[in-house]
């Protein structure tokens, strides 16, 4: 299992999907974080804001799960799914003799390291590294402020292994990159969908106890202890309901 990772993050290292995602969306973050310092882009009514930390409002772009699909979906596609392809190189894997569970759990542990370094690690340095630089660190130096931030974050990012475990369900059934972001993409539109315009409470209730659901719920600057919890149980059991049928499929 050790030596299966070491050849994922190896593989991962050495793809130019990932090295131009971490440029893009450093700039882009870089950018957006600027304007929303520099009251170029007037951003309000996050719960940054309600945090007290609106110098962080540009964050909220990166949590919407139509941008971060897209991110996600373009690693998985150009890194995990070409391996599936009918000239991909996973038939050499599953033949020297590696048990399937491993190698698929190899890529899972790996590709979502990836996704949450590009997804979540950047923004996040980015926005507090330029907050700092201009002049508004005083508001993150703050021990309620870091706390709010560590709980979203955490919570959110166990969400996220779920996507992550959905995504790369994806890239191995497609096995091809523009089926893999095409379909991820379709996945957040049903979602959005579902929780804007349907109204049927047997449809509402099973989305309000998805991880999906809870992609803005962690982000509530009041949350009570139950709906820490619930949120907690949400993604662990999801996520190993999600990595059963990936192997399964596998």
């Amino acid at each position: 299992m050790t030596n299966l990772i070491r050849v994922e993050i190896f593989k991962l290292v050495q793809s130019k999907t990932l090295w131009l995602l971490i440029i893009i969306i450093t700039g882009l973050s870089t950018l957006l974080h600027s304007l929303v310092i520099t009251d170029w882009w007037q951003l309000s009514g996050t719960e940054f804001d309600r945090a007290q930390l609106s110098e962080l409002n540009a964050l909220s772009a990166f949590t919407l799960p139509l941008l971060f699909s897209f991110i996600v979906s373009a690693l998985a596609g150009f890194h995990v799914s070409t391996e599936f392809s009918q000239s991909g190189v996973i038939k050499n894997q599953i033949i020297s003799g590696h048990h399937r569970a491993y190698i698929y759990m190899a890529k899972y542990l790996v590709f979502s390291l990836g996704s949450i370094i590009v997804t979540i690690l950047i923004p996040l340095l980015t926005a507090i590294i330029l907050v700092l630089l201009f002049g508004h660190g005083g508001d993150l130096i703050n021990l309620s402020n870091f706390t709010y931030l560590g709980r979203a974050f955490s919570l959110f990012t166990l969400q996220f292994l779920c996507f992550t475990a959905v995504v790369l369900w994806i890239a191995i059934g497609t096995g091809d990159s523009g089926q893999t972001i095409i379909f991820t993409l379709l996945l957040s539109i049903i979602m959005f969908i579902i929780e804007k315009f349907l109204t049927y409470p047997v449809i509402q209730l099973l989305y309000e106890n998805s991880f999906f659901y809870q992609f803005s719920e962690v982000f509530h600057y009041s949350m009570t202890t139950g709906e820490i919890l619930k949120s907690i149980v949400i993604a662990i059991i999801s996520l190993i309901v999600i990595l059963i049928g990936g192997n399964v499929c596998f």
